[in-house]
């Protein structure tokens, strides 16, 4: 019984040691400005994230200037960057909107990169902010 007590603890130590899953009320924000060019395929971006813990991730536009009407679509892409090239291969949601999350779901350590699109609906450049919340 001791035994079985002194590895429960030895990995509970080692867990917490490690950092473990952060709970996302703790995760902290990035915030990425930039500019996307009117027409069906212009990118802003890529920005690179560097995650240090396991957790949970949200991509959340929280703005584009001039304002576009309500409803708008764009696309957010999110992927792993490798050597400094970001590959879109993780979550892309063709269907992201102003202020909503547009991508989100658990994330392990390592570098990533977050992108955003025309999807051929912006009619000039689009200032935008977008907000990664991470562990």
């Amino acid at each position: 019984m001791d035994r079985r007590l002194g590895v429960v603890l030895t990995l509970a130590v080692l867990a917490f040691a490690c950092g473990g899953v952060v709970d996302p009320s703790n995760n902290q924000t990035d915030t990425f400005t930039g500019t996307v060019q009117p027409g069906s395929g212009n990118f802003g971006g890529p920005h690179t994230v560097n995650i240090t813990k396991s957790g949970e991730i949200t991509v959340t536009v929280t703005s584009l200037t001039p304002t576009v009407p309500s409803g708008t679509f764009f696309i957010v892409g999110f992927g792993q960057s490798v050597s400094g090239q970001c590959s879109v291969n993780i979550q892309v949601n063709q269907f992201a909107v102003v202020g909503s999350a547009a991508i989100s779901g658990p994330i392990s350590p390592g570098s990533y990169c977050v992108v955003i699109a025309d999807e051929g609906f912006f009619t000039v450049a689009e200032d935008y902010t977008m907000k990664v919340s991470h562990p």
